[in-house]
C-alpha cells in the first residue's frame, strides 16, 4: 500500500443538496470563471479524463443516454443548465461525467457541478452522485497535495467515483477505496472535510477552509 498521507482545476462556491446528492435551490453569491480545463495538465483534476461530444458518448450508447436525459431534468428544473455539448470519460469508458453550471441574472455564474454516471457489469448505466463545488475545491487541494505520487499511481483513482456504488451520503467509492466529503456552511467560512482511503485505511483527511463565501441573501428560487 502507498502511503498518500506524507504526501485551480475550478474556483466554485455552489452548494447543492446536504449531502451533494439531491437537487436543492440554495447556492452561494460569488463570481466564478468559466467551467473550463486549465491549459497544464498539473493543475487540471481531470487530465486523466478524455473530453468527448455527445455525440459520440450517446451514439452507440443509448442507455447513456436515456439515463443522462433523466438525470438533468431535476437539474434543469432548479435552473442548471449544461456547460457545452461534452463529458469526461474515463479511460475505460464505464465513467462518464457532465458538467453543468447554474446562472442568475442577477449574480451571473453561482454554481458548477459534475454529474457522474458509471456503467454496471450488465451495461446498464445509472446516476452516481454528483459533485458540487465545495467537492471540486476540496478534491483539487487533495490532488494538490498528492501531486508528488503523480508518477507512481493514478490519482484520479483515488478522487473519482468508481463505476459501482454502495449508498453513501457523504461520499462515494473510488477504484481504489473511498472518499467522505462533508461540508459545513457557514457565512464566515464554509468547511469540507475530505477523507480519502484506500481500502480500509485512512490515506488522507484534511480540512479545507473553502476560499469562497457562503451568503444568505443569495438564495434563489
Amino acid at each position: 500500500m502507498i502511503n498518500l498521507a506524507r504526501r485551480n482545476f475550478i474556483k466554485n462556491v455552489g452548494f447543492v443538496g446536504a449531502a451533494t446528492l439531491f437537487c436543492g435551490s440554495l447556492a452561494a453569491k460569488s463570481t466564478l470563471e468559466n467551467f473550463s480545463i486549465p491549459e497544464n495538465d498539473e493543475e487540471n483534476i481531470l487530465a486523466a479524463f478524455s473530453k468527448i461530444t455527445f455525440f459520440d458518448a450517446f451514439l452507440l450508447d443509448q442507455s447513456l443516454a436515456d439515463c443522462y436525459k433523466k438525470s438533468v431534468l431535476n437539474w434543469e428544473k432548479i435552473g442548471y443548465a449544461s456547460s457545452g455539448n461534452y463529458c469526461f470519460s474515463s479511460s475505460d469508458g464505464l465513467l462518464k461525467m457532465f458538467p453543468m453550471h447554474l446562472q442568475t441574472e442577477a449574480t451571473g455564474k453561482v454554481d458548477d457541478v459534475l454529474l457522474c454516471f458509471g456503467k454496471d457489469s450488465d451495461g446498464s448505466w445509472k446516476s452516481l452522485r454528483s459533485l458540487s463545488g465545495f467537492d471540486l475545491e476540496a478534491i483539487t487541494v487533495a490532488m494538490r497535495d498528492l501531486d508528488i505520487y503523480r508518477n507512481e499511481v493514478n490519482l484520479s483513482h483515488y478522487l473519482f467515483p468508481a463505476p459501482t456504488q454502495k449508498l453513501n451520503p457523504y461520499g462515494y467509492d473510488t477504484r481504489k477505496g473511498s472518499i467522505s466529503l462533508h461540508t459545513n456552511l457557514a457565512q464566515e467560512h464554509t468547511v469540507t472535510k475530505i477523507i480519502i482511503k484506500e481500502g480500509n485505511s485512512i490515506v488522507y483527511q484534511k480540512k479545507i477552509i473553502s476560499k469562497h463565501n457562503f451568503a444568505t441573501d443569495s438564495f434563489v428560487a
